[in-house]
């Protein structure tokens, strides 16, 4: 191999040796997510509560499924579930959801349900 054909090669002497540390795939992930990250809605109309309430309401008092979104540390997330409870002087919503066999059960704050529909 003449020494012009080993220069034009480019840099495939260290193709092969590319890596990726554990760590900086790790940080890349972390702040792709972070980029993703929406604010907090504003406060809903009163509209809006009225209708959100209806349906929590009603699917507590009949046990039927909602569709329920809601943010959470950046994101929203929308979930199918059951109204477990709903604690008005906490202006809070137990939510059911998962297997019938292994359900979970969790608390979401009024203030940061964006949507309910019934399903």
């Amino acid at each position: 191999m003449a020494q012009e054909d080993y220069l034009k090669r480019g840099n495939l002497l260290w193709e092969g040796m590319r890596m990726m540390l554990p760590e900086h795939k790790e940080a890349l992930i972390k702040q792709e997510k972070e980029e993703w990250k929406v604010p907090l809605h504003g406060e809903l109309d009163e509209d809006q509560w009225w209708d959100i309430g209806e349906i929590i309401m009603d699917a507590l008092k009949h046990t039927l499924k909602v569709n329920l979104t809601y943010w959470e540390d950046g994101y929203y997330i929308e979930r199918e579930c059951y109204i477990y409870k709903v604690d008005h002087q906490e202006k809070r919503v137990r939510i059911e959801y998962g297997p019938e066999y292994e359900s979970e059960r969790e608390w979401i704050n009024m203030r940061v349900i964006y949507n309910v529909q019934r399903v």
